[in-house]
């Protein structure tokens, strides 16, 4: 199945493009009869004519014919000395190939296949870390997967540019990916960024071979409401998007530098494999009821996760438990959670140091830099089971308070990290201790839709039922 391969492959996909639909709708007429492109089809191993599946109609139902997959079964059946189950085998013997159901044949050679090896990540993220609430082998489990991520860019014209990661920053509660190398377009010629899960070939397996993609986030990048400016430096302008995504432009020029995305670990996994290359992965939504949430200015067990890193080392990485929530008197819909002292209800019980400065380094086309405060801010809220009741990775910059006061018992700067989406909002206040060269943590506010903690309560109570 290997040999000529990667030739082969490269010949089919120039055929594919010719069948592609045209950009108006139109269809331009296709070269090959459906007799021809079955003979090609026969040829293929299991991964490449599964995706071939997903090109049109057409190659969708050419590419479920019973006769070709009966073919690979019975290869594949051969190849690997599988023990078929006793009616299976009956039901093979008795009846031939062109008699069975429709799509029989694929069924019965991916239960069988099961890429059972592949599957086992689903035994190792039932073990949760207690300390981040997030499966304690994401990592390991990715990059035994093979797992990588690539950026499709898609200009205003039509043109798309696939972009593979260069690398990969794991931290404890989520992975920092930066696409650095090759020829970038002007930021306004881009209408929209998607990025995808894909599975790495291995070094045995041809580069042509067709790849499953899963959409992690398509965001338009035409959009103003999108993005905003967040830090820069003398080379580099620095666009935060949604989903954790930031863009690095040349200064004076509008034209990309690089792209980073911080990436958070729950159902990283998921995401990065069960998607389409249309649609995410989701799980089942729930609709959420109002006036549903616990009692006001009360612990349930709650604990907040916050990590600062910058794509190369950790700057800070603090737990709280327990956590105070109440009900925002002024705006009903939110959740307040906050840190606090068990005993003597103090807003904040201590003030956290953070080591090293809040900076975050960049390469592209053989240059560098290092940006100051300017970081990648992750946080988890975790109910009292340590289950995710919402969880963000998002780039951000350190900013002045609306209304800038200094402290009372220290004449120092105040700043804050922020960020915004539609589920809730955190702000994390910071000291700069001048004397000691330090940024001491000094406040953490986070506020979630009520809406949002109703569902994830109702989603647990479902999944118990």
């Amino acid at each position: 199945m290997s040999g000529g391969r990667g030739q082969f492959l490269l010949s089919l996909k120039e055929g594919l493009e010719r069948a592609q639909p045209g950009r108006h709708g139109r269809t331009k007429k296709r070269r090959l009869p459906p007799e021809i492109i079955l003979k090609i089809f026969s040829y293929l191993d299991v991964e490449s004519l599964f995706c071939v599946g997903f090109v049109n109609r057409q190659f969708n139902e050419l590419a479920n014919d019973n006769a070709t997959w009966y073919d690979l079964f019975v290869y594949e059946a051969a190849k690997k000395k599988w023990r078929l189950k006793l009616g299976v085998m009956e039901k093979t013997v008795s009846t031939q190939e062109q008699d069975m159901p429709a799509v029989y044949w694929k069924k019965l050679l991916f239960s069988n296949m099961g890429f059972h090896k592949d599957m086992d990540w689903k035994k190792e993220l039932t073990h949760i870390n207690p300390y981040t609430g997030m499966p304690q082998q994401t990592e390991q489990v990715l990059r035994n997967l093979r797992v990588g991520w690539e950026i499709t860019l898609t200009h205003k014209d039509g043109q798309q540019r696939v972009c593979q990661q260069n690398w990969a920053f794991f931290s404890d509660s989520s992975v920092t990916v930066c696409w650095n190398t090759g020829v970038w377009p002007y930021i306004r010629q881009v209408l929209t960024l998607q990025i995808h899960g894909v599975v790495c070939p291995s070094a045995s397996t041809s580069s042509y071979k067709p790849r499953w993609r899963s959409l992690i986030s398509k965001i338009k990048v035409c959009s103003d409401k999108r993005w905003k400016f967040f830090g820069a430096d003398c080379l580099v302008n620095l666009l935060q998007f949604d989903d954790g995504i930031t863009v690095g432009l040349w200064r004076g020029t509008w034209k990309i530098a690089f792209v980073m995305a911080t990436l958070h670990f729950h159902q990283l996994v998921e995401r990065s494999l069960l998607g389409t290359v249309f649609c995410p992965y989701r799980t089942a939504e729930i609709i959420p009821m109002y006036n549903e949430f616990i009692p006001e200015d009360s612990f349930h067990g709650y604990s907040v996760l916050i990590l600062l890193d910058n794509s190369v080392r950790r700057i800070m990485h603090c737990r709280y438990s327990p956590v105070l929530c109440t009900i925002v008197e002024d705006h009903r819909e939110y959740v307040h959670f906050r840190p606090s002292n068990v005993y003597n209800m103090s807003p904040w019980p201590n003030h956290t140091p953070v080591s090293g400065e809040i900076s975050l380094p960049w390469k592209a086309e053989g240059l560098e830099g290092d940006i100051k405060n300017c970081c990648m801010m992750t946080v988890s809220v975790l109910d009292e089971a340590q289950r995710p009741v919402w969880c963000i990775s998002s780039p951000a910059g350190l900013v002045l308070p609306f209304s800038h006061v200094t402290s009372e018992s220290h004449d120092e700067e105040q700043f804050v990290l922020r960020y915004d989406d539609d589920d809730g909002k955190v702000r994390v206040k910071l000291m700069w201790m001048q004397d000691l060269q330090l940024y001491f943590l000094d406040g953490l506010h986070i506020w979630i839709r009520l809406t949002r903690v109703n569902a994830h309560y109702r989603r647990i109570r479902t999944d118990v039922t």
